[in-house]
């Protein structure tokens, strides 16, 4: 049944020029998803305004518009004007339910409510013509949206409410009757009452009661990978029910379906026909055949807490010769302290599953607690979609059952896309496939100024020089990994194939082994005394140079009972930390009378490897060499000798011995212009943040604390929520930032939480266009090397500048 606009006008819409068309096939609300015939909405969110849009969409077929301010250029789409598009939308549809009059099913409640309306819906189409909302359109927006696709003669309208929303969804399509699902706020069934709805709700784990007198149980319940069967009982009779949904959810759904054929008169035989053939909605525990015979159950839509828990009682409750989860952060997480829901999460994934694989936010919090409530399930920590396919057991096989589950934000259908059988197609079974969605970020950072990490970048970076140099390596990981993060750093590059790693001191030592980093660690820095032993619990490396630490160390080993690994460093010509090379061959041999010293390395490092006269640094490596040649003639080399750094990796084959550490260059920067890149390695770190207002001023207008800057014509000033408190330099000043593709200068003194850009010369800047602050926007790019020259400081000083208080979206 078409939009018509006759009914748009009666809502409250104006028109706005010619009519081209009186009626639309239907909404659209993403010009990506625009289809030709639609009506377009322009929405204002708190992310984007969607007037800015309107050419797109009229672009890809659009024949109407609905927006609050008509277009510069229509085309020939009719265009209807309104105060507020959204409360028009709901008007309408609240109008075409009423003219339409079908019986009215609502679905709310807590967990269960796609599955149960879907039931619902596949029950009543038994008896008559049904309509149900679709999706996940559940909201004041979405459900209106749904509501085009009503037709004029459809005598059941199932229609899903999100709890949040009930009060006004209820008041604009008051419900006959309304199932409220379980774990639901019990406030519903009371409000719904109120306002006249029968009510069928969960009175406790599957037994429906209300309506009709309904009292309806399941018993008997058998669980097994093609689905779940029952009796659903009741006083008055028994009825045996089989459908393909999963786990208790499927019960829980079928037996709502169940109570509300009863209710509506559906014959019993019509009922169990309808469940028998019933198919569970993508991404929403849905089994699907993975290419090794593995069962995929596919979660992956938009799991809270509660539907995590469902699924993994679903998992535990299955037949499987193993039980595997990937399990991302769910939504809905509180946003003060999600730790509590997050450990009870992982306490149930170790009880529920052997193997293991946690991504998210919340991985290191429920692999804690996962290892605590079972130790000896398989437990792996993963930052990237990539990351968490490639964590799973390569022998996955017929009966092996893997869950995957999260947030939506985790967009775990990508681990399950690379995975499916030959003849399972990801875009008929998986969530989120159309090409749209490759573009599409759900969730957003914690603040509108954020930094993009790509792993990925990272990982391949690793593989480059890793195979460049021939020898194991060790990536270098100070300042919380060059501020990419350590851990999450760590983990792709050992994925990638390094085989250690290094930090500055003990506590960033500690924080990775905190968050399950079992590889080796050295620590380069100092490590006093008094921190010796909390580093061989840590079974830390640690850099060892002076006698003094020797003894600590070595009665610590002896109290722990554990030898202490260290590494030796020289001093060739650094003049930092290290022996003098006369005194390495000494101190060696000394350590043989100091029992529970393991001297597993010898190092050095290098002052000027990134300069262009490379002598400085084949002195160095010659001082090192001697070192190498009177040690090892006196018995005394550790296994593994060590000296280069990023530059010295890149440009000097001879400083490589049997391994190199890089730093700088693992995270995609050049060491100088004398140490380029290799082919194909690239950056990790972006960093952006959006416009938060634009204003005009008068020529002779001061800008900023100070006045320094005042405008030297009619000026548009941005300010942008980023300041020296997140990293950007105020003396010397960061200079531009790129804005619609563009540069923009950054004009007054940079303050702790805003800066202020002259926008005169970009047409249309407003607030929430993306700003740039590192990495590339359409045609230009502005790199960490260039701000470090506009700094006068280096690139380690830009990344490791950032602070802790942007958050980072992988």
């Amino acid at each position: 049944m078409p939009i018509d606009l006759a009914d748009l006008i009666a809502a409250g819409g104006v028109l706005a020029g010619p009519a081209y068309t009186d009626t639309f096939t239907d909404w659209s609300y993403d010009s990506r998803l625009t289809n030709a015939g639609e009506c377009f909405i322009a929405l204002r969110t708190a992310r984007a305004d969607g007037h800015d849009y309107i050419p797109a969409a009229i672009a890809a077929g659009a024949r109407g518009v609905l927006c609050s301010r008509p277009p510069h250029d229509a085309g020939n789409a009719t265009v209807i004007v309104c105060p507020d598009p959204q409360a028009l939308l709901l008007r309408w549809a609240s109008a075409r339910l009423r003219a339409l009059h079908p019986t009215v099913i609502a679905v709310t409640g807590g967990i269960g409510k796609t599955l149960a309306r879907r039931a619902i819906a596949a029950v009543l189409s038994q008896q008559a013509a049904t309509f149900q909302s679709r999706r996940n359109f559940n909201s004041l927006l979405g459900l209106p949206i749904a509501l085009a696709r009503l037709r004029d003669g459809d005598r059941y309208a199932v229609l899903e409410f999100a709890g949040e929303q009930l009060a006004p969804l209820a008041a604009a399509f008051p419900p006959h009757l309304a199932v409220i699902t379980p774990a639901a706020d019990p406030a519903m069934a009371a409000y719904l009452a109120d306002q006249g709805a029968q009510l069928l709700i969960v009175a406790e784990p599957f037994r429906y009661t209300g309506a009709s007198g309904i009292d309806l149980r399941a018993t008997a319940i058998e669980y097994g990978r093609d689905g779940v069967s029952f009796l659903a009982q009741s006083s008055e009779s028994n009825l045996a029910i089989t459908t393909p949904l999963l786990g208790p959810p499927g019960v829980a759904a079928a037996l709502a379906a169940v109570a509300v054929g009863r209710v509506c008169g559906v014959a019993p035989e019509a009922i169990q026909q309808a469940l028998a053939q019933l198919e569970a909605p993508a991404g929403r525990l849905r089994p699907v055949a993975g290419a090794q015979g593995e069962t995929i159950l596919d979660d992956s839509f938009n799991a809270t807490p509660l539907a995590m828990r469902a699924a993994l009682q679903t998992l535990a409750a299955l037949p499987a010769r193993r039980r595997i989860a990937v399990l991302g952060t769910p939504t809905e997480l509180p946003a003060i302290d999600p730790t509590p829901i997050l450990t009870e999460l992982g306490a149930q994934a170790a009880q529920s599953a052997d193997y293991l694989v946690l991504k998210g936010i919340g991985a290191a919090t429920m692999a804690h607690a996962a290892r605590l409530a079972n130790p000896a399930a398989s437990i792996h920590v993963v930052d990237t979609n990539d990351a968490a396919r490639a964590a799973l057991p390569a022998d996955r096989g017929n009966n092996d059952l893997v869950l995957v589950s999260g947030g939506a934000s985790e967009r775990l259908e990508q681990v399950i896309a690379p995975l499916l059988a030959v003849d399972h197609l990801p875009e008929r079974l998986l969530v989120r496939q159309e090409p749209a969605w490759r573009s599409v970020r759900i969730g957003d950072p914690g603040r509108p100024t954020w930094v993009h990490l790509d792993l990925s970048a990272i990982a391949d970076n690793v593989r480059a020089l890793r195979a460049h140099a021939g020898v194991p390596l060790m990536v270098v990981l100070k300042g919380d990994g060059y501020g990419h993060g350590a851990a999450r750093v760590a983990r792709a590059a050992l994925a990638a194939g390094a085989e250690s790693v290094a930090v500055a001191t003990l506590g960033e030592g500690r924080a990775l082994r905190a968050q399950g980093i079992n590889a080796p660690i050295l620590v380069l820095g100092y490590t006093p005394p008094w921190q010796v032993a909390d580093a061989i619990r840590l079974d830390l490396m640690i850099t060892l140079f002076d006698d003094d630490t020797a003894q600590a160390l070595s009665a610590a080993a002896a109290e722990l009972g554990r030898p202490a690994r260290v590494h030796i460093k020289a001093d060739t010509g650094m003049a930092r930390l290290g022996l003098p090379p006369a005194e390495v061959g000494p101190f060696l041999h000394r350590l043989r009378d100091r029992p529970g010293i393991e001297p597993v390395g010898l190092y050095t490092h290098f002052a000027r490897a990134d300069e262009a006269d490379p002598t400085p640094t084949t002195q160095q490596l010659a001082r090192f060499q001697a070192i190498l040649t009177e040690i090892t003639s006196a018995g005394l080399r550790p296994p593994i000798v060590h000296a280069a750094n990023s530059a010295a990796t890149l440009r000097f084959p001879a400083a490589r011995f049997d391994m190199v550490r890089p730093g700088l260059a693992c995270y995609g920067l050049a060491p100088s212009l004398d140490a380029p890149l290799l082919p194909g390695m690239r950056p990790a770190l972006s960093f952006y943040s959006e416009v938060a207002q634009v204003r005009a001023h008068p020529a002779g207008t001061p800008i900023s604390y100070g006045g320094v800057y005042v405008t030297p014509r009619p000026a548009r000033i941005a300010t942008i929520p980023v300041g020296y408190a997140d990293g950007l330099r105020r003396s010397p000043p960061w200079r531009e930032v790129l804005i619609r593709g563009r540069r923009a200068p950054i004009v007054g003194r940079i303050c702790m939480d805003y800066i202020m850009v002259d926008v005169t010369g970009i047409p249309g800047v407003q607030r929430g266009d993306a700003v740039t602050i590192i990495g590339r926007q359409g045609d230009d790019a502005i790199w960490v090397d260039e701000i470090a020259g506009w700094l006068g400081t280096i690139s380690y000083e830009v990344l490791t500048g950032i602070l802790p208080r942007v958050p980072r979206e992988i």
